[in-house]
């Protein structure tokens, strides 16, 4: 911003971050949003309060974006950034898939990284 009443900096790279959170860790698909403007998935993350195992993956319009599902790891959270068919366009859909952990946690959280597209 320059001080000017009403102008913005595009200039900086602009990120934003969706999450979903899975409780008891059930298994299944799970929409999150519709993604409002056009954008790259940058890292797709996970985390899991309690139990063990259980993998996650993220996928757009049905497309996984990542090659292999993240492994969770109990109240740590991992993440991946080399990612496939990351770029969102305007209207596009996100949604989270989980796999059944063992061990009954409390809750498994996926988040998806984006970079607004200029």
């Amino acid at each position: 911003m320059d001080g000017r009443a009403g102008d913005v900096d595009l200039s900086a790279v602009r990120t934003f971050s969706k999450e979903y959170r899975v409780a008891k860790g059930a298994a299944g698909t799970y929409m999150v949003t519709r993604l409002p403007v056009a954008c790259t998935a940058i890292a797709v993350r996970a985390y899991r309060a309690g139990g063990s195992g259980g993998v996650v993956n993220a996928q757009r319009n049905g497309g996984d974006l990542l090659a292999e599902p993240l492994a969770t790891v109990t109240d740590t959270w991992a993440g991946w950034t080399h990612l496939q068919n990351v770029v969102f366009a305007s209207g596009d859909t996100l949604s989270v898939v989980t796999a059944d952990p063992a061990g009954s946690p409390s809750e498994v959280v996926v988040q998806v990284d984006f970079r607004v597209n200029p």
